[in-house]
């Protein structure tokens, strides 16, 4: 059963095609990139294998305990220095060209990184003491718990040492989401969902950790979290994704609907786990908004017809929609009202709105990102039991899919306008999608078929599958652009979906 007709089939028209078949016959190879890794900074005093339990971290004043927990017992200076590369001048955008441009924080460096839109160059910055972070920040030096930073940074603290904390400590959480990290300092209590990394991690959740996902006002509550960035079209600064913190507020909630979501019956752990997802999708889905008020600049700065720039302001209104569906869903299954704060980057994202960097991300976020999400959406919605959460999945796909038309036919319609500068970027788009898809995602923070939250596995081959069977016929529609590097089919189809 071909599953995807419908879906390549609107894809393929939009595109201006029509009639091509599934690639899952086709023998297109596919490119690996291998993900960087952190380095951890090997300075430092030896630990000594004869101390008790808590003993000191590499950096004094930093405590790990036997449970893996690391807390700050005092005060520090971190080791400042930022070893990643200086900018070539060869990246594909820019956000600084020399150190003096980097001065949001301190000691900002201009340094050469790479993320969803590819390489880049962006600034970094670290700190030595406290004193050179913001209001209600500390500074963490590198190599300290979970950190993944190759240099210390400034985080967010509702606690600066263990002495703010009575009877308790002022815990470090470093939470990697999927496409940021988000440090934090915060007292642990006994009203947390889980005390350590122990409580969170399963065999079917292997990157489960006990983090802070949020603070929310003056508060934070230490909760079990994992992978939650979503497939669709994120608002990229500077090479990742950003999304508003969650903030306890109602008025981001979509009405009531009909059939109310069913989440007395589900024990509080899962409640927990799958409020922490769907706030997250909430996130992004808000997030969203400005980054189709941005496309819709870019379409307007490159001359695009009234046509493309109509959709690209009507999909910004749909993922208004979408965020306040998630939000609903994830203060329902909390028992508590979550929305967002301030998505400061709104204001200060640059437009970019060179042919070639509009492109790449038109490709990467909506051309694939869109696809997938409508994909995703449809096989969720298929496998939720609830039929209020269901319904919700369903309409947030369809709009998906018109998303990802409008991606595909304002590509059509870049190739014919700009012709070579156009086609580069998007064959390099492609190939690097195609890359990052090769491999499952990283386990989630819950796997519940039921709630629409698909294991990693499952959720990997069903991206290979689309990307195989929609995607690259689509590509393949578009006049100019080669087959090398689209996805090969998968060999089996993931668990939940019909063949």
């Amino acid at each position: 059963m071909d599953r995807h007709r419908s879906l390549r089939m609107t894809l393929l028209l939009a595109a201006g095609a029509a009639g091509c078949s599934s690639a899952k016959s086709r023998d297109i190879a596919v490119v690996t990139l291998a993900e960087p890794q952190a380095t951890a900074d090997d300075a430092g005093a030896a630990d000594d294998p004869a101390a008790p339990a808590p003993r000191p971290q590499r950096s004094a004043g930093w405590m790990q305990e036997a449970d893996g927990t690391v807390h700050r017992a005092s005060t520090v200076r971190c080791d400042a220095t930022i070893a990643q590369r200086a900018c070539a001048g060869t990246e594909r955008s820019f956000q600084c060209r020399t150190d003096a441009d980097c001065t949001q924080g301190p000691r900002g460096k201009c340094v050469s990184s790479f993320g969803q839109i590819g390489p880049y160059c962006g600034c970094e910055y670290a700190c030595e003491t406290d004193a050179e972070c913001g209001p209600s920040e500390v500074c963490v030096c590198k190599g300290t718990g979970a950190l993944r930073e190759e240099h210390s940074v400034c985080a967010k603290a509702l606690c600066a040492v263990d002495a703010d904390c009575p009877g308790s400590t002022c815990g470090l959480s470093a939470y990697f989401n999927g496409c940021w990290e988000q440090v934090t300092l915060a007292c642990r209590t006994k009203d947390d969902a889980c005390q350590s990394d122990a409580d969170c991690a399963s065999d079917a959740n292997p990157g489960v950790a006990c983090v802070v996902p949020d603070i929310e006002g003056e508060s934070a509550r230490w909760e079990c979290a994992g992978i939650s960035c979503a497939i669709g079209r994120p608002l990229v600064v500077e090479g990742a994704p950003r999304a508003a913190p969650r903030a306890p507020r109602d008025d981001w909630r979509a009405p009531a609907a009909p059939t109310e979501l069913d989440v007395a019956s589900l024990p509080p752990e899962v409640r927990e786990r799958a409020a922490a997802h769907y706030a997250a999708v909430a996130a992004l889905e808000h997030a969203s908004i400005a980054s189709f008020a941005r496309f819709s600049l870019q379409l307007l700065a490159l001359g695009a017809p009234a046509a493309l720039v109509g959709e690209a302001h009507r999909a910004a209104l749909d993922e208004l929609e979408h965020a306040r569906l998630a939000y609903d869903i994830a203060s329902r299954l909390a028992g508590r009202a979550i929305g967002p704060g301030p998505l400061l980057e709104a204001a200060t994202a640059p437009v970019g709105a060179g042919v070639a960097e509009v492109v790449e991300a038109l490709v990467e976020e909506g051309c694939v990102g869109e696809t997938l999400g409508a994909a995703e959406g449809r096989e969720l919605s298929r496998i939720a039991a609830d039929p209020a959460l269901a319904a919700a999945l369903e309409r947030i796909a369809a709009d998906e899919e018109r998303h990802a038309a409008l991606s595909w036919r304002a590509l059509s319609w870049m190739l014919a306008a700009f012709g070579e500068p156009a086609r580069a970027a998007a064959e390099r788009a492609f190939s690097r999608a195609a890359a990052r898809f090769a491999v499952d995602p990283a386990p989630g923070l819950l796997a519940h078929e039921a709630l629409g939250l698909l294991p990693a596995h499952a959720l990997g081959a069903l991206r290979r599958e689309v990307l195989a069977e929609v995607v690259a016929p689509c590509r393949a529609a578009l006049p100019g652009l080669s087959r090398d590097n689209a996805p090969a089919a998968p060999s089996s189809s993931p668990r939940g979906a019909s063949t």
